[in-house]
């Protein structure tokens, strides 16, 4: 937060000077004074005025309440909804709350050095019962899951995951299985967006939309086809690298040189496509480089994991990428 602060002292000091040049531009009786003067002290006061507004607006977002959604679950706890909630943590929580990749959920490293930008402090915290979680019911957890705001409104960096768009049972599996994992004694540092990442919430390159009413979200029932993948392809998070059209077009804050899933994949064998994520290395001998979370994709199961490649292999493919 200091940094943004002492940004934002910045950019307003800058939008002062260059609109105090304009006037002094103004002023001049030199002609090859006052109108160049006046264009570039002018166009550069509207660039860091734009600035300085984007850079609020992020910082409105990020701090400001958020209305809480009410939910009323009931977890049943059931060896087979731990068994899945395990599955999912493994195949979605751990890349982020854990420093290895693998459960226990006790805090994670800093997320902004997967992403190679500038963007603050982002350690996920212990989601263990010995860590924040203990303090939260189970309405509040499945809360967080599917709109990343806690209970005094507060926005949490879930907001920006789809993470949040398992389905209803998958999510409630999940707070099944926090419930009963191992407790982990870890603090992990407080999370502090950078400015740069707050210039982006302003500029709306991340979007939260957080709901005020949670809506039922129901997945397809469970099969190697591409109706299923679909649903593998929200809850993996897949176009948040890749693209609204999986084609390679996110924009930053999101890594850059995702590659065209619309061209690849529909190239690759189904063998090819299990070897790939399961090994981290194509049917040609190219080793997958990070951040793109082979490892991570590699974790879902045999029918998970062929729903994906069924629904990547029938798209149309997009060759005009960025």
């Amino acid at each position: 937060m200091i940094g943004n602060i002492i940004t934002l002292v910045i950019l307003v000091a800058l939008v002062v000077l260059f609109a105090w040049l304009v006037t002094r531009a103004w002023r001049s009786k030199r002609w090859y004074i006052k109108w160049p003067g006046i264009l570039v002290a002018g166009l550069l006061t509207l660039l860091f005025a734009l600035v300085t507004l984007v850079l609020v607006k992020g910082l409105y977002d990020f701090s400001r309440s958020y209305p809480v959604a009410r939910v009323n679950v009931a977890i049943a706890g059931t060896p087979e909804q731990i068994a899945r909630g395990e599955h999912m943590a493994t195949v979605l929580c751990a890349t982020c709350h854990s420093q290895n990749g693998q459960l226990p959920l006790s805090g994670g490293n800093n997320l902004s050095a997967d992403a190679g930008l500038p963007l603050g402090d982002l350690y996920a915290p212990n989601i263990t019962p010995a860590g924040k979680i203990k303090e939260l019911s189970d309405n509040d957890l499945y809360r967080i899951l599917r709109t990343g705001v806690e209970p005094n409104g507060h926005l949490t960096f879930m907001g920006g995951v789809t993470a949040r768009f398992m389905s209803d049972d998958d999510a409630q599996a999940v707070v099944a299985y926090l419930r009963q994992s191992t407790p982990v004694e870890n603090q992990t540092p407080p999370i502090s967006f950078s400015p740069l990442l707050t210039l982006f919430a302003g500029a709306g390159l991340i979007s939260f939309n957080v709901p005020d009413v949670l809506q039922p979200i129901n997945s397809p029932p469970k099969a190697a086809n591409k109706e299923y993948g679909e649903y593998v392809v929200r809850f993996m998070d897949c176009r948040g690298c890749h693209g609204p059209t999986l084609s390679g077009d996110a924009p930053p804050p999101s890594p850059p040189g995702a590659s065209n899933l619309t061209v690849v994949v529909p190239n690759w064998s189904k063998d090819d496509f299990f070897q790939a994520m399961r090994t981290g290395v194509d049917s040609t001998g190219h080793k997958i480089s990070p951040p793109m979370p082979w490892k991570q994709i590699g974790l879902l199961d045999d029918v998970e994991l062929d729903a994906l490649y069924e629904y990547l292999h029938a798209l149309t493919p997009i060759t005009a990428q960025k």
